[in-house]
Order: structure tokens, then sequence, then C-alpha cells
């Protein structure tokens, strides 16, 4: 039941930007919340959250993605509770984002939360990560 819920409220943030170009911030408290929560009992969590989302800050820095990039990256590490995992990620979002660019031929870019949530969905469904 709670995978369910999980993917859904990916999809949902997935959608979200896809439309509007923007990640609330308010959809992704109660995650920042949870994962912040979480590193208390278990370090890794915290970990994995902060090198998760550590490429994505340089790049909002560099001005090539924004903060709820950031915060979706930091909430998806923590989720998965692996750092290998969430580099993981990372790299499969990056290589998702490029097919897409390369595709749809757009140049004034795409959203990244549709790459990332199916990176974070496929690096889950590969086993060996669950929530």
């Amino acid at each position: 039941m709670c995978l369910w819920i999980v993917l859904m409220w990916l999809s949902r943030i997935a959608e979200v930007d896809l439309n509007t170009r923007r990640i609330p911030t308010s959809s992704l408290w109660p995650a920042i919340a949870a994962t912040l929560a979480f590193t208390g009992a278990q370090p890794t969590v915290g970990l994995a959250a902060l090198v998760t989302a550590a490429p994505y800050a340089l790049a909002a820095a560099a001005g090539l993605c924004g903060g709820g990039d950031v915060k979706l990256a930091f909430v998806l590490g923590g989720l998965l509770a692996d750092v290998a995992a969430g580099l993981l990620v990372v790299l499969l979002a990056a290589v998702l984002g490029l097919a897409a660019h390369v595709v749809t031929r757009r140049r004034d870019g795409l959203p990244h939360a549709p790459a990332l949530v199916a990176a974070t969905v496929c690096v889950l469904a590969s086993g060996g990560w669950a929530i």
C-alpha cells in the first residue's frame, strides 16, 4: 500500500513539473521532513539524500536546474537510503534527460523531474532497494 502511495505522489510531481516546469515546494515538505526525521534513526538515509542532491545543487548553482530538482533529489536519495543507489539514480536520470532532449529536440530544455522519478522507479524495481 505504501509503495503505491509513494508512486502516485512521484507521478504527480513529475506531471506537475512536465506541465508547469516547477516542482511546488509544498508537495515536497512532508517528504523532506520525513527524510530528516529518519536520518536521526538511520544516518545512511541522510548521507544518501545529501549525495544524491549534491550534483543537483551544483547544477542549480550553475543555473542548469532549479531548486525543486535539488529538493526532489534529496528526498529520493533519502527514500533509497543507499548512496550507491542514489548515484545510480543521478546517472540514469542524466541519461534519460539527455535521451528525452535528443528525441524532442527542444531548445528551451526539458523539466527534469520526470527523468529523476523514472530513474528512481527503475532503481527501485531492479531489486536490492526497497521502500
